[in-house]
């Protein structure tokens, strides 16, 4: 990154210590709120690397990161009984998601002095349904390998074709599985896990979601060294790598408001619509809004935290500083909208979110309000 592009980011302060949540669904919740921040960002990083010798590498090094970090944001929201943008069952190639697979725990692997090794030709092109699925129980798999393995050895993904599904296998040169274990190790009475950190869960959930997808994981060898097989069915048979690239659109004309009290997404939602040639005004509060003249805007995206102790009277300063401008409501509240605002919003964005839905939803209501008024 330049150093004038770096010191074009705004600063974000440290984000505070959490205290202990007992609450799962409120967890949840702040996890996919932290990984909305991780995910924009990576976004913007990876659209400012500077052109070089490196540049291909810090791209893939990103986009296994987002991938990841999407792939966590979704299962979180899910958890929470959210809708995931672009949630419908994704199609990607074994290969691919095998090799974000093996590079998303290479760094814990190399810590380790681990080697994680991808055994698959290249020319494997089977398409699967559930990708990110597949990716959660292949990530699974690779770090209880990795974490198994004496020092100096290798951990190794392999990846074939039969009729109708793809099947892998992750092998390690660990002490093996105790057989006592072995037989109770996907059910529902698995035993404690001898990872440090581990819960238990971890291959007991692999293998449910391998069921629930038409898929199956299992144990082939216990000892010398664990060997696993995960059998995932196929989507559609050989086929040329699609090109799933969609080109951002722009919002170049437009002045977005942006009304938000963390700072962390203020500054996410600021780059991210900055990056699509939006003039962008923020600000943490109506009060901070109302100590500056900053004009009309062509839309307003509002939180609702800052605006929640006086909803009706906050829309209508709103409505009032720059009339005909859609205002669209960022909220967490399960229940969407609150009543108070019903039939004074555009539209509203649910925390936690992707940029991708604000994106979206903006441009909708933006190209509404443009074919309705001129």
């Amino acid at each position: 990154m330049k150093k004038s592009e770096a010191q074009s980011l705004p600063r974000v302060p440290p984000v505070a210590d959490l205290e202990p949540e007992a609450d799962l669904a409120a967890a949840l919740h702040e996890v996919s709120n932290a990984l909305t921040v991780v995910l924009g960002w990576l976004d913007t990083v990876r659209a400012r690397i500077p052109a070089g010798a490196e540049r291909e590498q810090l791209e893939e090094a990103i986009d296994v990161a987002r991938t990841h970090a999407r792939l966590g944001h979704r299962v979180a929201r899910r958890a929470i009984g959210a809708d995931v943008h672009g949630a419908g069952s994704r199609e990607r190639t074994a290969h691919s998601m095998a090799r974000c697979a093996v590079l998303g725990v290479t760094p814990t692997a190399e810590r380790r002095n681990v080697t994680v090794r991808l055994d698959a030709p290249d020319e494997e092109r089977a398409l699967i349904a559930a990708s990110g699925t597949l990716l959660q129980v292949l990530t699974n798999l690779l770090l209880n390998a990795i974490e198994f393995s004496p020092d100096g050895c290798d951990v190794v993904l392999s990846l074939s074709e039969e009729t109708g599904r793809v099947v892998l296998t992750v092998a390690d040169e660990g002490p093996g599985i105790d057989p006592d274990h072995a037989a109770r190790l996907l059910g529902d009475d698995a035993p404690p896990s001898r990872r440090p950190g581990g819960a238990g869960l971890g291959l007991r959930h692999s293998a449910a979601l391998a069921r629930t997808n038409g898929g199956e994981l299992r144990l082939l060898r216990a000892r010398p060294g664990a060997c696993f097989e995960v059998t995932w069915p196929i989507a559609e048979p050989r086929s040329a790598a699609r090109n799933n690239t969609v080109a951002a659109a722009s919002l170049d004309g437009f002045r977005v408001l942006v009304v938000e009290d963390d700072a962390a997404v203020r500054a996410l939602i600021e780059v991210a619509l900055q990056a699509r040639s939006a003039k962008v005004v923020t600000a943490a509060s109506l009060a901070e809004l109302d100590s500056r003249a900053i004009g009309p805007w062509s839309a307003a995206l509002v939180d609702l935290s800052p605006i929640a102790e006086d909803l009706p009277g906050s829309l209508a300063r709103l409505r009032d500083s720059s009339p005909g401008a859609p205002i669209i409501l960022i909220s967490g509240a399960a229940t969407g909208v609150p009543g108070e605002a019903e039939g004074k919003v555009a539209a509203w964005v649910r925390k936690p979110f992707e940029m991708g839905e604000v994106v979206d939803v903006l441009l909708s209501v933006l190209r509404a309000d443009r074919a309705t008024n001129g």
